[in-house]
């Protein structure tokens, strides 16, 4: 069902409900009447008979003209009204009742049934007649449920007719009215399915109805945010894979240059070592310390190409004395120009070898950025575990005093100097990552995830 259809359809049971109760009111209206006319009409009739209780005491009126009901009859009585006198042990002494008009006033028998189950039977009023406290009898007046039922019928059966065209025209202007309302969501919806289907060029105008523009500016935030993100993911597959290429041939290039040219030479020194063997022993010294010198270029060069894939010190010895070692070689190229500090607190070697490789990366990157872009003379790296209401987490720090990296004048954005990297790997780490400049001068990268996430490989 649609949301046009559903709320011309609530509307509708609201005016039917509304009409329901209307006709409810209208015959306890009805009902209240009926019953005060016989309270009225059973108190006059029992006072009537009270009072000739009174003359024949006095002499003034004889006994045996007790029930004088002819004075009773005088009364005007409503269509389908009775009033009763019965005898003390409750037999039937005098009656007088009115006929009901079931011709002037017809109702369906569906009506009087309801009408019963609504508001009770006869609607009996019952009165003593005594004098002395001798009681005589009583009155009891009485109205039939059809002559109540005919009135209300009379009064509420015009308000049905009304009522009845009256809400099929609320529904036909409630269905114009609801669908020039929601025109625009004819809109919005064709946008939803187009950016589900990929189009992120899906943008919605804008709204007279404050609420409605409110979703077309929310909606379109979130594409440009979205549009945004595809673009530096894309960027960042594309960095990737540039990256592993250029990874590829520095390593090829590396085993190339370095190992495959120095053990070709370890293979002629030998070789010139045996033949030498044959002819002078005395010549061995000078090859024996080249070939030792040739070993430990080897695996100098060896070491440096390990340390480019992923540092050892991280699985040997910890990952603080690697971010230590890591400030320290920072401190050492800088040459007292810019001043690099680490503090750390908790326990930050329970996390798991992933997740330290890519804290590493990320401290290894921003201070890479600081050295190369921020013109700092004091850069602090700070990590801390901590926990809160959402369990243990970790949260990096890495802060400047310089100028700090101008954001990109088209995206408006940090998504330079090697910050897309960084975002992708705090996804990986199911955390949240600001960078930006700091209110007091300088450039600020925080981190937070939390410390049970289980990184991928880095």
């Amino acid at each position: 069902m649609t949301l046009k259809w559903l709320l011309v359809r609530r509307i509708t049971l609201v005016a039917i409900a509304c009409l329901f109760a209307g006709s409810l009111i209208a015959i306890y209206r009805v009902a209240s009447i009926a019953k005060h006319q016989n309270e009225e009409l059973a108190q006059s009739v029992s006072r009537q008979l009270n009072l000739q209780l009174l003359r024949i005491d006095t002499m003034l009126d004889i006994p045996k003209r007790f029930p004088d009901w002819d004075l009773v009859t005088s009364y005007a009585l409503q269509p389908g009204q009775c009033v009763q006198l019965l005898k003390q042990d409750g037999s039937e002494w005098r009656t007088s009742c009115s006929g009901v008009d079931t011709v002037s006033n017809p109702s369906p028998q569906w009506f009087i049934d309801a009408y019963r189950s609504f508001a009770g039977g006869e609607m009996r009023v019952s009165r003593p007649v005594s004098y002395r406290n001798k009681v005589a009898g009583s009155v009891v007046a009485t109205f039939n449920p059809a002559a109540i039922a005919g009135e209300t019928w009379h009064t509420i059966a015009p308000v049905f007719g009304f009522s009845a065209l009256l809400v099929s025209l609320l529904c036909i202007v409630t269905y114009y009215v609801i669908d020039r309302a929601l025109r625009p969501t004819t809109v919005i919806l064709d946008r939803i399915n187009r950016l589900a289907k990929g189009d992120l060029s899906s943008q919605l105008p804008s709204f007279r109805v404050v609420e409605i523009n409110r979703i077309s500016e929310v909606f379109n935030a979130l594409v440009a945010d979205l549009k945004r993100a595809s673009s530096e993911r894309a960027e960042l597959a594309r960095r990737l894979v540039d990256a592993q290429e250029q990874q590829r041939r520095h390593i090829a290039r590396e085993l190339h240059d370095e190992i495959a040219q120095k053990l070709s030479a370890l293979n002629a020194l030998a070789a010139c070592l045996r033949i030498a063997v044959q002819h002078d022993a005395t010549k061995l010294e000078g090859e024996a310390r080249a070939l030792e010198d040739m070993a430990s270029s080897l695996m100098t060069s060896l070491r440096k190409t390990l340390t480019y894939l992923r540092p050892q010190e991280i699985d040997d010895l910890g990952l603080l004395p690697s971010l230590e070692g890591l400030v320290a070689a920072y401190n050492t190229e800088a040459k007292g120009r810019t001043r690099y500090t680490i503090e750390t607190s908790g326990d930050v070697e329970e996390l798991n070898s992933e997740t330290r490789a890519h804290v590493y990366r990320i401290i290894q990157e921003a201070l890479n950025n600081a050295a190369k872009h921020a013109n700092a003379q004091n850069v602090k790296v700070t990590l801390n575990q901590f926990r809160n209401v959402a369990g243990e987490k970790i949260e990096l720090a890495v802060t400047d005093d310089g100028i700090g990296p101008m954001p990109d004048a088209k995206q408006k954005t940090f998504a330079g100097s090697g910050l897309i990297g960084m975002r992708e790997r705090v996804l990986a780490l199911s955390g949240s990552l600001d960078a930006g400049p700091l209110e007091q001068g300088g450039f600020g990268l925080h981190v937070q995830f939390p410390s049970h996430v289980h990184g991928s490989a880095a």
